[in-house]
Protein backbone atom coordinates (compact mmCIF):
# COMPACT_ATOMS: atom_id res chain seq x y z
CA UNK A 1 0.00 0.00 0.00
CA UNK A 2 2.94 2.06 0.50
CA UNK A 3 4.40 1.30 -2.52
CA UNK A 4 1.13 2.76 -4.13
CA UNK A 5 0.66 5.57 -2.61
CA UNK A 6 4.44 6.91 -3.33
CA UNK A 7 3.31 5.89 -6.91
CA UNK A 8 0.70 8.33 -7.02
CA UNK A 9 2.47 11.19 -4.89
CA UNK A 10 5.12 11.35 -7.50
CA UNK A 11 2.37 11.42 -10.29
CA UNK A 12 0.57 14.40 -8.56
CA UNK A 13 3.88 16.39 -8.68
CA UNK A 14 4.76 16.01 -12.01
CA UNK A 15 1.41 16.64 -13.50
CA UNK A 16 0.38 19.34 -11.21
CA UNK A 17 4.12 20.79 -12.60
CA UNK A 18 2.43 20.45 -15.93
CA UNK A 19 -0.86 21.84 -14.70
CA UNK A 20 0.45 25.26 -13.66
CA UNK A 21 2.09 26.17 -17.34
CA UNK A 22 0.46 29.32 -18.69
CA UNK A 23 -2.84 27.84 -20.52
CA UNK A 24 -3.16 29.50 -23.84
CA UNK A 25 -5.70 27.34 -24.85
CA UNK A 26 -9.15 26.99 -23.03
CA UNK A 27 -10.09 23.36 -21.85
CA UNK A 28 -12.05 21.57 -24.87
CA UNK A 29 -13.10 18.52 -22.43
CA UNK A 30 -13.62 17.14 -18.64
CA UNK A 31 -15.11 21.17 -18.16
CA UNK A 32 -17.49 22.15 -15.44
CA UNK A 33 -20.96 20.18 -15.95
CA UNK A 34 -19.88 17.88 -18.40
CA UNK A 35 -21.08 14.20 -18.43
CA UNK A 36 -18.42 10.92 -18.93
CA UNK A 37 -19.74 7.49 -19.34
CA UNK A 38 -16.70 4.81 -19.27
CA UNK A 39 -16.46 0.81 -20.18
CA UNK A 40 -13.69 -0.48 -18.60
CA UNK A 41 -11.59 -3.94 -18.29
CA UNK A 42 -9.21 -4.53 -15.81
CA UNK A 43 -6.84 -7.60 -15.89
CA UNK A 44 -4.61 -8.26 -13.08
CA UNK A 45 -3.27 -10.49 -10.07
CA UNK A 46 -5.07 -10.55 -6.36
CA UNK A 47 -3.67 -11.72 -3.30
CA UNK A 48 -6.27 -12.84 -0.07
CA UNK A 49 -4.65 -13.30 3.52
CA UNK A 50 -7.45 -14.90 5.45
CA UNK A 51 -6.70 -15.28 9.66
CA UNK A 52 -9.82 -18.20 10.59
CA UNK A 53 -10.30 -18.20 14.63
CA UNK A 54 -12.32 -20.92 16.36
CA UNK A 55 -13.77 -21.11 19.17
CA UNK A 56 -15.64 -23.87 21.10
CA UNK A 57 -16.47 -24.39 24.74
CA UNK A 58 -16.91 -27.91 26.92
CA UNK A 59 -18.94 -26.39 29.24
CA UNK A 60 -16.05 -26.02 32.06
CA UNK A 61 -13.54 -23.70 29.60
CA UNK A 62 -13.30 -22.29 25.98
CA UNK A 63 -10.50 -22.68 23.70
CA UNK A 64 -9.37 -21.16 20.93
CA UNK A 65 -7.29 -22.03 17.72
CA UNK A 66 -6.28 -19.17 14.85
CA UNK A 67 -4.95 -20.23 11.57
CA UNK A 68 -3.77 -17.89 8.69
CA UNK A 69 -3.47 -18.61 5.25
CA UNK A 70 -3.29 -16.79 1.78
CA UNK A 71 -4.58 -17.40 -1.75
CA UNK A 72 -3.22 -15.87 -4.84
CA UNK A 73 -4.83 -16.20 -8.26
CA UNK A 74 -5.73 -14.47 -11.59
CA UNK A 75 -8.65 -11.62 -10.90
CA UNK A 76 -10.10 -9.37 -13.52
CA UNK A 77 -13.44 -7.34 -13.91
CA UNK A 78 -15.54 -5.59 -16.04
CA UNK A 79 -17.06 -2.19 -15.16
CA UNK A 80 -19.16 0.64 -15.98
CA UNK A 81 -18.92 4.33 -14.61
CA UNK A 82 -21.00 7.24 -14.61
CA UNK A 83 -18.75 10.96 -14.13
CA UNK A 84 -20.00 14.44 -13.54
CA UNK A 85 -17.53 17.16 -13.07
CA UNK A 86 -18.47 19.51 -10.53
CA UNK A 87 -15.54 21.85 -11.35
CA UNK A 88 -12.95 21.59 -14.28
CA UNK A 89 -11.02 18.08 -13.71
CA UNK A 90 -13.09 17.11 -10.77
CA UNK A 91 -15.72 14.91 -11.35
CA UNK A 92 -17.38 12.50 -9.28
CA UNK A 93 -17.35 9.06 -10.50
CA UNK A 94 -19.99 5.89 -9.29
CA UNK A 95 -18.90 2.67 -10.03
CA UNK A 96 -20.23 -0.85 -10.93
CA UNK A 97 -18.02 -3.57 -11.33
CA UNK A 98 -18.42 -7.33 -12.21
CA UNK A 99 -15.40 -9.35 -10.28
CA UNK A 100 -13.98 -12.69 -11.24
CA UNK A 101 -11.26 -14.18 -8.43
CA UNK A 102 -9.50 -16.84 -9.59
CA UNK A 103 -12.70 -17.90 -11.43
CA UNK A 104 -15.28 -16.64 -8.54
CA UNK A 105 -17.67 -13.92 -9.17
CA UNK A 106 -18.53 -10.52 -6.78
CA UNK A 107 -19.45 -7.55 -7.65
CA UNK A 108 -18.44 -3.90 -6.08
CA UNK A 109 -20.46 -0.54 -5.90
CA UNK A 110 -18.17 2.37 -5.70
CA UNK A 111 -18.32 5.90 -5.28
CA UNK A 112 -14.81 7.73 -7.18
CA UNK A 113 -13.58 10.96 -6.79
CA UNK A 114 -11.31 11.53 -10.03
CA UNK A 115 -8.95 14.72 -11.38
CA UNK A 116 -8.11 14.81 -15.01
CA UNK A 117 -5.03 17.25 -15.09
CA UNK A 118 -4.76 19.49 -18.50
CA UNK A 119 -1.90 19.72 -21.02
CA UNK A 120 -2.20 22.72 -22.97
CA UNK A 121 -2.46 21.80 -26.71
CA UNK A 122 -2.20 18.01 -25.85
CA UNK A 123 -4.98 15.18 -26.34
CA UNK A 124 -3.61 13.27 -23.68
CA UNK A 125 -5.30 14.10 -20.29
CA UNK A 126 -3.36 12.13 -16.94
CA UNK A 127 -5.89 11.48 -14.38
CA UNK A 128 -5.82 10.01 -10.65
CA UNK A 129 -8.62 8.45 -9.44
CA UNK A 130 -9.30 7.49 -4.94
CA UNK A 131 -12.57 5.77 -4.02
CA UNK A 132 -14.31 3.81 -1.47
CA UNK A 133 -17.27 0.98 -1.86
CA UNK A 134 -18.93 -2.38 -0.88
CA UNK A 135 -18.39 -6.08 -2.44
CA UNK A 136 -19.13 -9.12 -2.08
CA UNK A 137 -17.13 -11.67 -1.28
CA UNK A 138 -15.60 -14.38 -4.37
CA UNK A 139 -17.96 -17.09 -4.45
CA UNK A 140 -20.87 -15.57 -2.60
CA UNK A 141 -24.33 -17.28 -3.81
CA UNK A 142 -25.93 -13.79 -4.65
CA UNK A 143 -23.97 -10.95 -6.09
CA UNK A 144 -25.95 -8.52 -3.94
CA UNK A 145 -27.17 -10.48 -0.98
CA UNK A 146 -23.85 -9.52 0.78
CA UNK A 147 -22.33 -6.55 -0.02
CA UNK A 148 -20.30 -6.43 3.23
CA UNK A 149 -16.06 -6.63 2.09
CA UNK A 150 -14.90 -2.53 2.65
CA UNK A 151 -13.48 -1.63 -0.46
CA UNK A 152 -10.70 1.08 -1.38
CA UNK A 153 -9.99 1.64 -5.04
CA UNK A 154 -7.29 4.05 -6.29
CA UNK A 155 -6.11 4.12 -10.09
CA UNK A 156 -3.92 6.51 -11.50
CA UNK A 157 -4.09 6.64 -15.69
CA UNK A 158 -4.21 8.45 -18.98
CA UNK A 159 -7.23 9.39 -21.53
CA UNK A 160 -6.45 9.92 -25.33
CA UNK A 161 -9.07 11.93 -26.59
CA UNK A 162 -9.51 10.44 -30.50
CA UNK A 163 -12.72 12.21 -31.45
CA UNK A 164 -14.66 15.51 -30.07
CA UNK A 165 -17.19 12.69 -27.87
CA UNK A 166 -15.11 9.59 -27.40
CA UNK A 167 -11.68 8.96 -25.63
CA UNK A 168 -9.32 5.84 -24.99
CA UNK A 169 -8.79 5.50 -21.06
CA UNK A 170 -5.41 3.12 -19.89
CA UNK A 171 -4.99 2.48 -15.60
CA UNK A 172 -2.77 0.52 -13.39
CA UNK A 173 -5.57 -0.48 -10.41
CA UNK A 174 -5.33 -0.91 -6.97
CA UNK A 175 -8.26 -2.22 -4.99
CA UNK A 176 -8.22 -3.34 -1.18
CA UNK A 177 -11.02 -5.01 0.39
CA UNK A 178 -11.61 -5.85 4.15
CA UNK A 179 -13.96 -7.68 6.22
CA UNK A 180 -15.09 -10.56 8.78
CA UNK A 181 -17.91 -12.91 8.90
CA UNK A 182 -18.63 -15.12 11.88
CA UNK A 183 -20.41 -18.17 11.91
CA UNK A 184 -21.51 -20.22 14.77
CA UNK A 185 -22.59 -24.17 14.56
CA UNK A 186 -23.97 -24.43 18.00
CA UNK A 187 -23.63 -21.79 21.69
CA UNK A 188 -20.75 -23.37 21.87
CA UNK A 189 -19.01 -23.24 18.96
CA UNK A 190 -18.32 -20.50 16.30
CA UNK A 191 -15.53 -19.69 13.71
CA UNK A 192 -13.89 -16.36 12.98
CA UNK A 193 -12.81 -15.33 9.19
CA UNK A 194 -11.29 -12.15 8.79
CA UNK A 195 -10.57 -11.60 5.33
CA UNK A 196 -7.95 -8.57 3.22
CA UNK A 197 -7.91 -8.93 -0.25
CA UNK A 198 -5.26 -6.55 -2.61
CA UNK A 199 -5.49 -6.41 -6.26
CA UNK A 200 -3.75 -4.78 -8.60
CA UNK A 201 -4.42 -4.96 -12.49
CA UNK A 202 -3.97 -2.64 -15.71
CA UNK A 203 -7.45 -1.23 -16.99
CA UNK A 204 -8.19 -0.89 -20.40
CA UNK A 205 -11.61 1.00 -21.64
CA UNK A 206 -13.17 3.55 -23.42
CA UNK A 207 -15.36 6.59 -22.57
CA UNK A 208 -17.66 8.92 -24.27
CA UNK A 209 -18.29 12.27 -23.78
CA UNK A 210 -21.15 15.04 -23.59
Amino acid sequence: MKRIILILSIFLIITSGYAQVDEKSERKFYKQGDWEFGFALNIGWSSEQTKQTSTYSDGSSQYSYTYDYTEKGFYTHLGVSTGYYIINGLSIEPEFNINLYSWEISASLLGNLCYTFYLPQKNIYPYLKLGYGLSSGPGSSSLFEFLDLKTINAGVGIKLTYSSGMAFRMEINYRNLTGSNTYSYSSSSSDTYETTTSAISISFGASILL
